[in-house]
């Protein structure tokens, strides 16, 4: 069965262009970048599939990463209030004493993590940390969705300093040690609310 030229070059021109469409499209299902970890929270849930690891993080003065969201953390909560919420991506718990016993998790205590949130139709991303179990955050920065950042968490003295891209700040840290001592925190969504759909975040440790 014979095609008319016509019909073939329709067909190779649609063929093009969704090769091309494919290509250059940013698809909330892509695969990981080599090295990165996907972490997937699901719809409902706070907790990232992997995020239950107990990973120790000693006597080293900076934490460092790569990170990249996807459109999934583009999100509606059901109340509005809890919008600007801020949801965590890395960090550590700090100044851990594993003699001591705890009534609260030892990250809410003293810890420096990267946060996030999808506020004013942009994805904003944050300095949060406790000191001395009070919950501070400061807003470091929107990043583009589909865009890959290095980010680091560095222990000063008497200071974190947050790096995200260019954007660099400082904020106070009350734990005396002058290294991290305790375990590394890993994606979570919360806030009052649990996240309203499934998120994908990538991250590489550098």
């Amino acid at each position: 069965m014979t095609y008319p030229k016509r019909t073939i070059l329709t067909l190779l021109l649609a063929l093009s262009f969704y090769a091309c469409t494919k290509e250059g499209s940013s698809e909330v299902n892509e695969k990981p970048e080599f090295g990165f970890t996907q972490y997937t929270i699901p719809s409902g849930g706070d907790y990232s599939v992997d995020s239950l690891k107990f990973v120790m993080l000693n006597g080293i003065t900076e934490m460092k990463f790569k990170f990249k969201f996807d459109s999934s953390a583009i999100y509606t909560t059901r109340d509005p209030m809890n919008q600007g919420d801020v949801n965590k991506l890395y960090g550590f718990a700090d100044g851990v004493s594993f003699t001591t016993q705890y009534t609260i998790p030892p990250h809410h205590i003293n810890s420096a993590r990267i946060g996030w949130a999808y506020v004013n139709k942009a994805l904003r991303i944050y300095a949060y940390y406790y000191n001395d179990s009070a919950q501070l955050f400061k807003e470091l920065q929107p990043v583009t969705i589909g865009k890959t950042y290095t980010a680091s968490i560095k222990i000063l003295q008497g200071g974190y300093e947050f790096t995200v891209g260019e954007k660099k700040d400082t904020v106070p840290r009350t734990c005396p040690l002058p290294t991290i001592e305790g375990y590394k925190l890993f994606p979570y969504f919360g806030g009052t609310e649990k996240s309203p759909q499934e998120v994908r975040i990538w991250v590489k440790d550098l």
